[in-house]
């Protein structure tokens, strides 16, 4: 069996699995999100249930399907760098490059410790998406 064979068994199982498959910028974002978890160097429960959350609501992935999701990510996106999956948003809206890094923001402050690795991560993203400090403050301010 073959690596594309592997993929597309793997992908076929779970339609969740198969749409984030077919969509480059859910599977950018989703990547980051999953790295943001792990931005302070451990998973903490309440990161992982708000990523959850994340995904039922903003993705409509249901959170039987995470488990499923998260092993696609790891299997087949370990290549992709945080810089890699951010500048898939380069290009978009304002609405959409705030909906990402509220996201990050949501998940770096799940567990009431904003952590300077986190910081750093939701810092670079912004960057990358060419929004200041400023424009952030004010995304985190309407929230």
């Amino acid at each position: 069996m073959g690596i594309l064979d592997k993929i597309r068994g793997f992908v076929d199982r779970n339609s969740s699995v198969k749409r984030v498959a077919e969509d480059i910028q859910l599977t950018s974002e989703l990547i980051l999100l999953v790295r943001m978890i792990f931005a302070d160097g451990e998973m903490k429960p309440e990161e992982l249930q708000n990523f959850k959350r994340i995904c039922k609501i903003a993705f409509d992935i249901p959170e039987k399907d995470v488990p499923e999701v998260v092993k696609y990510l790891q299997d087949y996106g370990y290549e992709t760098s945080a810089a890699d999956a951010a500048s898939m948003f380069a290009s978009m809206d304002e609405e959409r490059k705030k909906s990402l890094l509220l996201h990050l923001m949501s998940i770096a402050k799940a567990d009431h410790n904003v952590h300077a690795d986190e910081v750093d991560m939701i810092r670079k993203v912004a960057e990358i998406l060419n929004v200041s400090s400023e424009d952030l403050a004010r995304f985190r301010a309407s929230a």
